[in-house]
C-alpha cells in the first residue's frame, strides 16, 4: 500500500497558490472561469478548495479525479498542497482545458493531467480512469452528479462534492445512491464549505 502523505505546510506553498489565483485571472476576462471578485479569490477559491484535505487520507501516488474542473477548482490548489498525489482535471470545455494545461505547465505541477472529455461518454469507455478520490465544486446538482462520476469512482473510493448551502440529503438523493452502488452521503460541515461526502462500496 502506498504510503500515507501530509499536504504541504501553506507557507511553503503560499506563493504557488497566489501563482495560480494570478493565472486565473489574468485569463478570465477571456474564458469565463470565475464569477469570484478578486479580493475574494483567497477565501472562495483556495480557502474552500483546501477544506476538502483534512477529509481524505491521502497517499502518495494515488489518483484524484477533479470532476468538471472548470478554473482547476478544487484541482489545482489540492495539487499544488499534495506533489505527491496525482491528479486528473476533467474539463470537457476545450478553452478551459488548455487553461488548465498552461496553469499545470506554468506551476510545474509534474502530477497534474488533463482530460478534454465528457464524463458521460467518459463513464463509457472501458478503459476509463478509476479514481481512489473524487472532487468537484459545484459541477452540476447531485442528482445529476452522481450517476456521472459513479462510474468513474474505484472500488472502496471516495467521493467529496463541494455543494450548495440548499443541498439537503433527502430520500431521493439517498435512493439515488444505492442505485449507484455508492454508501448513503453525508454532509461534512466546515468554516466556510458544505461537502457531500459518498464512497463505493
Amino acid at each position: 500500500m502506498n504510503r500515507a502523505i501530509s499536504p504541504l505546510n501553506l507557507d511553503g506553498a503560499e506563493s504557488r497558490l497566489r501563482a495560480y489565483l494570478d493565472l486565473l485571472y489574468t485569463a478570465e476576462p477571456h474564458r469565463n472561469l470565475t464569477r469570484v471578485p478578486r479580493e475574494l479569490a483567497w477565501t472562495r477559491h483556495i480557502g474552500e478548495s483546501l477544506s476538502l484535505l483534512p477529509h481524505h487520507p491521502w497517499r502518495e501516488g494515488e489518483l484524484v479525479l477533479d470532476f468538471g474542473s472548470g478554473g482547476g477548482l478544487p484541482g489545482i490548489p489540492l495539487a499544488i498542497a499534495l506533489p505527491e498525489v496525482n491528479f486528473l482535471l476533467l474539463e470537457r470545455d476545450l478553452a478551459k482545458a488548455a487553461f488548465l494545461r498552461h496553469c499545470a505547465k506554468a506551476l510545474r505541477l509534474e502530477s497534474v493531467g488533463v482530460l478534454a472529455r465528457d464524463a458521460r461518454e467518459l463513464g463509457r469507455d472501458k478503459d476509463r480512469p478509476r479514481a481512489q478520490l473524487i472532487v468537484s465544486r459545484a459541477a452540476a446538482p447531485p442528482q445529476r452528479l452522481l450517476p456521472q462520476l459513479a462510474p468513474l469512482l474505484d472500488r472502496h473510493g471516495h467521493a467529496l462534492l463541494i455543494v450548495a448551502q440548499s443541498v439537503t440529503l433527502d430520500s431521493a438523493t439517498r435512493q439515488l445512491c444505492r442505485k449507484e452502488d455508492l454508501l448513503d452521503p453525508e454532509i461534512l460541515e466546515t468554516s466556510c464549505t458544505r461537502i457531500l461526502s459518498v464512497s463505493r462500496h
